[in-house]
């Protein structure tokens, strides 16, 4: 499924991604997927959730700088090798990624879990990926 996700700019500080979180809680907003990335000073956060209307209305409201893009959240198993097959897929399709990252099973079914891909063509990497 393609989806928006969020790029957050935060300063690298203690209770920074602390403070988006529980805003996104107070909300009822889930976080789907995230990856955190920082330097000494800056931290980027990236996460896809459950509102992206409601994630964007709060982001502005809370002055949190942001940007949005579209990727691909795909359903693979939670097993060894999946990733791999899902790649290799992608790989004789001859399709390129910018960036993945992996998002926790879910409670009710740890058989499954999901990947989150940037890619310049997202329609095809959804339609190679296949699981």
């Amino acid at each position: 499924m393609i989806q928006s996700q969020f790029t957050l700019y935060m300063e690298n500080q203690p209770g920074a991604l602390f403070g988006v979180t529980c805003r996104l809680a107070e909300a009822k907003i889930n976080i789907e997927g995230l990856s955190v990335s920082g330097s000494e000073d800056t931290a980027l956060a990236q996460l896809v959730t459950s509102d992206s209307e409601a994630t964007h209305e709060l982001l502005k409201a809370s002055g949190t700088p942001y940007s949005t893009d579209e990727v691909a959240v795909l359903a693979m198993r939670n097993e060894p090798g999946a990733l791999s097959r899902g790649l290799a897929r992608l790989s004789k399709a001859g399709l390129n990624i910018d960036y993945l990252y992996g998002t926790a099973s879910d409670c009710c079914d740890a058989e499954h879990c999901n990947i989150v891909i940037s890619a310049p063509d997202l329609q095809a990497v959804e339609d190679a990926w296949g699981d």
